[in-house]
């Protein structure tokens, strides 16, 4: 049975093992070898060893090629019902333009610096090349940065926030460097709400003498949508997420190269982002919590202390 998809600690005791869809590869080899010396067939012994030569470099080649194809196979993880959660997804291209990211990133940028921590605002950008598309309204949550785990301990269970324990192990030098939640608030175009916020901006906007400008308005969040855990080393990050999600939907993870590891008996997919660092993502036994371990693209790590850190992290 298909569900709908969603757009969307000790080394020796941890299990970690490569479960990749099986590639025989030694039958399309062993033609393609056959195929180049048929073709030399015949030829004086001095080219022999050239064909052999040839024959081997061409066989390697094939070989590389489906390697490459295996570690980029279409990935699917089912749970004990035989329904699909979790799943690889080539990467969708973006219809946003760059010019309306950079605008929505210095909107949020400037609201950092006018909101207190642990203040969520909608926001609207008054500018015709953006704000005439379908949902001009976005919302900023300024996070509470907690400098240790009891005081983010404390905040998820006061706002219901995704549980994230913090691992037994993480690569040697980094130390953990604070923790957050996420808090969402629910924008839904078309509907009373959202237009009644939408007309409220736009009349602020049309008031103000700003050519472009950012209005707001503070707004109580909807709900606490994800845990985050940051270990640092130097100017180095390791990312540890804990999402939200509703059970019942599988979980895309959008990627055009990835393999599937088990780690203590639980499958997961270790995939590249397309900043070029590699993500560990796998869910939680009841389905609602979406956990992602990120790696700093200028400190890789190896799967070996991927699975480690996400070891740590699933009850014995």
């Amino acid at each position: 049975m298909r569900v709908p998809v969603q757009p969307e600690k000790n080394l020796r005791s941890m299990e970690l093992q490569s479960v990749d869809e099986d590639v025989d590869v030694t039958p399309a080899i062993m033609q393609k070898v056959r195929q180049i010396h048929q073709k030399r067939h015949g030829r004086p012994q001095g080219n022999r060893r050239k064909s052999v030569l040839i024959a081997t470099i061409s066989a390697i080649m094939v070989l590389s090629s489906i390697t490459v194809y295996a570690s980029t196979y279409f990935i699917e993880i089912k749970n004990k019902e035989g329904e699909i959660i979790l799943t690889t997804k080539d990467p969708w291209k973006t219809t946003v333009s760059e010019y309306s990211q950079r605008r929505r990133k210095e909107a949020k940028a400037e609201l950092k610096k006018k909101l207190k921590p642990g203040q969520v605002a909608v926001f609207y950008i008054k500018d015709p090349k953006i704000s005439a598309k379908a949902d001009p309204l976005d919302y900023f949550y300024n996070t509470i940065q907690h400098k240790t785990y009891d005081d983010l301990a404390k905040e998820i269970r006061e706002k219901g926030a995704p549980e994230l324990l913090p691992p037994d192990y993480v690569p040697e030098g980094y130390a953990f460097d604070h923790g957050s939640i996420q808090m969402g608030f629910e924008l839904v175009p078309n509907t009373p709400e959202y237009e009644s916020l939408l007309n409220e901006l736009k009349k602020k906007a049309e008031k103000s003498n700003e050519k472009q400008g950012v209005f707001y308005k503070l707004v109580d969040w909807s709900r606490a949508t994800a845990s985050v855990l940051e270990y640092r080393k130097g100017d180095n990050r390791i990312t540890i997420v804990a999402f939200a999600r509703p059970k019942g939907s599988a979980v895309q993870v959008l990627t055009t190269e990835a393999v599937k590891l088990k780690v203590k008996g639980k499958e997961m997919i270790l995939s590249t982002t397309s900043e070029h660092s590699r993500r560990l993502s796998w869910l939680s036994e009841s389905e609602t919590v979406f956990y992602m371990i990120t790696e700093d693209p200028k400190d890789p790590l190896s799967n070996d202390e991927f699975a480690k850190i996400a070891a740590g992290m699933i009850p014995d």
